[in-house]
């Protein structure tokens, strides 16, 4: 796979961690974005943890998507070499509330990984840190399991998660605008926003400029063992609600896999991150 970023060290520390944190927005691209999400009350709020995904406003999924994208537009070009956006969102947490936690997982495949760099650019609208969800990850991560993932919240290592937390995951506090540039493979959560305040942040999926989005589809009621896999315009994860099947008059259904994941213990682990 080429490098994806124009500066070459920028490069280096993201394929050794498998992230980066940048400056990223403008004062201005930063208060576009709170007053555009301020502006429409469509977010899912109720939920705790919310995404505007999750809404079955197709009109404000859209929107927000077009908002996100146009604002990460000029440091999009500024960071990365050949690269595009498929589609952004909101997230929020709603304040003092436990259920506003975001379990552990690892983001969807959104390409065939084999050949492309699926990377989630996430950026908060206020400061972030202990207090209201800050974003937890585990350093070289994106080297563990490696097998393409379905569009459904499953992780396969829950058995793992109390190690996990207790031994290799580390936060990152943020300053409003920065961006967390990090490979889809990489295990993140964030706690839960125990502030006052709401905690908002932008999201976007992005790839080589080469690439064609997929969908790896499993069935949100019967995942089963295997995934259906579709190349789509970014579009669908934006018109149709969350965990739709993509429509096959729009998109090309190039096969079925089987559901797979890696086998770790800490031992590999170990191995795989070089913890110390």
């Amino acid at each position: 796979m080429r490098p994806i970023f124009n500066d070459p060290a920028i490069q280096a520390e993201f394929e050794d961690k498998g992230y980066v944190v940048v400056d990223f927005l403008t004062a201005k691209e930063l208060s576009t974005l709170k007053e555009a999400y301020k502006s429409s009350r469509d977010q899912p709020i109720q939920m705790g943890f919310s995404t505007s995904n999750m809404s079955m406003d197709t009109n404000y999924r859209r929107k927000a998507s077009d908002t996100v994208t146009i604002s990460f537009n000029r440091a999009m070009n500024h960071y990365f070499d050949r690269c595009k956006i498929f589609f952004g969102i909101f997230t929020s947490k709603q304040p003092g509330q436990e259920k506003s936690l975001c379990p552990m997982h690892q983001d969807p495949a959104y390409v065939d990984e084999n050949n492309y760099t699926g990377l989630t650019i996430w950026v908060p609208l206020i400061d972030v840190d202990e207090t209201n969800g800050a974003l937890e990850v585990i350093d070289r991560s994106h080297l563990l399991n490696g097998w393409p993932r379905s569009t459904l919240p499953r992780f396969p290592y829950n058995d793992l998660v109390p190690l996990l937390l207790k031994k290799y995951f580390k936060r990152i506090n943020m300053k409003a605008g920065q961006a967390y540039l990090g490979s889809s493979r990489i295990f993140h959560w964030s706690p839960p926003n125990l502030s006052n305040t709401e905690r908002v942040a932008a999201l976007a999926w992005m790839a080589e400029e080469e690439s064609t989005m997929r969908c790896y589809y499993q069935d949100y009621q019967n995942p089963g063992e295997t995934m259906e896999v579709f190349e789509l315009e970014p579009s669908h994860y934006i018109e149709k609600p969350l965990f739709s099947r993509p429509d096959e008059s729009k998109a090309v259904k190039i096969g079925i896999i089987p559901y797979k994941y890696e086998v770790l213990d800490e031992i590999k682990i170990d191995a795989l991150i070089h913890y110390a």
